[in-house]
């Protein structure tokens, strides 16, 4: 497991407005528009479903979903991160003005406790974030 997930970040659960979270995950989805953006911070997620496209080399938003309801940029959302993209690494500023933060455990002790209590983990793609 240190092999995945070798950085020692904590986890952080903070409340972020929709369009706090759209401007972070329209910088997380521009390398997919931007083959010159070279980096990892393609977003990964789970209890949102986002529908975009490329205008260009600027990613476009079509839909965010939490379940099966619209995400509007006034909506509370609370989420779960690291502590680096919480600290606008990667380019995720957008994460650093969330409210009502709380910094918890490692994520490698969090995901070790999950696989030893589930095991055998059975991973499902889901189409979370689909490119139209």
């Amino acid at each position: 497991m240190f092999g995945v997930l070798p950085f020692g970040n904590k986890t952080v659960i903070e409340t972020l407005a929709g369009a706090q979270l759209t401007a972070g995950l329209l910088n997380g989805l521009s390398p997919s528009c931007n083959p010159q953006i070279a980096t990892g911070r393609f977003p990964q997620v789970s209890g949102l479903t986002i529908r975009y496209h490329c205008d260009g080399t600027t990613p476009v938003i079509d839909s965010l979903l939490k379940g099966s309801t619209p995400v509007g940029p006034a909506d509370s959302i609370r989420i779960v991160t690291n502590d680096f993209m919480f600290t606008g690494g990667d380019g995720y500023t957008a994460f650093a003005s969330g409210t009502d933060v709380v910094q918890r455990d490692v994520i490698l002790d969090v995901v070790i406790e999950y696989i030893t209590a589930h095991s055998p983990v059975a991973p499902k793609v889901q189409s979370r974030t689909v490119k139209g």
